[in-house]
C-alpha cells in the first residue's frame, strides 16, 4: 500500500479532490501545499507570502511524517515530495473539463459555498485560466519535472481512472 503519495496537475484536474479522498480513507491529513505557501489577510488578492524560511519549515515538518498525502500544481520548491513518494500521480483531464470545473470553482466560491484562500474575483478567474493554458503549452514545466520519476508515475486522465486509482484505498 502506499503511504506518501504526491498529487499535482494543472488547474481544475481535481487535485484537492483525491488529496482529500485518499487521505480520508488513509485516516491521515490533507497537505495542500498551496498552504504552505500562502496565508489568508486582508490585502486585496485575500492572501500573502509566507516568507520562504517558514514555508521551507512547515513543507519539511510534513515531510516527515511516516505516511502523507501532498497536492501541488507542480512548483520546483517541492521537488522533494516528488522525490520521496511512493508514488507520483498527475491528473490529466481534459483542457474543456478543466475549464468548466475553473467556473463552477470561481462561482461556488464566490457564492460561498466553497472557501478559498483568496478574493474569487475576476483577476483570479482570469489567471486560472491562464495557468490552465500555460499547463496546456509547457511553459510551466510540470511535465518535464515529472520526467525524473518514470518509474513513480501514475497519469489519470478520466474519471473511471481516477475511481480505479481509488479503488485501492476500499
Amino acid at each position: 500500500m502506499l503511504q506518501k503519495l504526491f498529487i499535482t496537475g494543472p488547474v481544475g484536474s481535481g487535485k484537492s479532490t483525491l488529496a482529500r479522498e485518499i487521505a480520508r480513507r488513509m485516516g491521515i491529513q490533507c497537505t495542500e501545499l498551496d498552504s504552505l505557501c500562502y496565508v489568508p489577510d486582508d490585502s486585496p488578492s485575500g492572501n500573502r507570502k509566507r516568507p520562504v524560511e517558514e514555508r521551507d519549515a512547515l513543507f519539511y515538518a510534513a515531510l516527515a511524517e511516516p505516511r502523507w498525502v501532498m497536492e501541488d500544481a507542480g512548483r520546483a520548491c517541492f521537488e522533494e515530495a516528488r522525490r520521496q513518494a511512493d508514488a507520483v500521480v498527475l491528473l490529466e483531464p481534459s483542457p474543456l473539463c478543466r475549464r468548466v470545473r475553473v467556473v463552477r470553482r470561481w462561482l461556488k466560491q464566490n457564492l460561498g459555498l466553497e472557501p478559498c484562500g483568496y478574493r474569487p474575483g475576476f483577476e483570479m478567474l482570469r489567471s486560472m485560466f491562464r495557468w490552465s493554458k500555460n499547463y496546456e503549452t509547457g511553459q510551466d514545466d510540470i511535465r518535464q519535472r515529472l520526467q525524473a520519476y518514470p518509474d513513480k508515475l501514475v497519469v489519470l486522465r478520466t474519471n473511471a481512472q481516477v475511481r480505479e486509482f481509488l479503488a485501492q484505498w476500499d
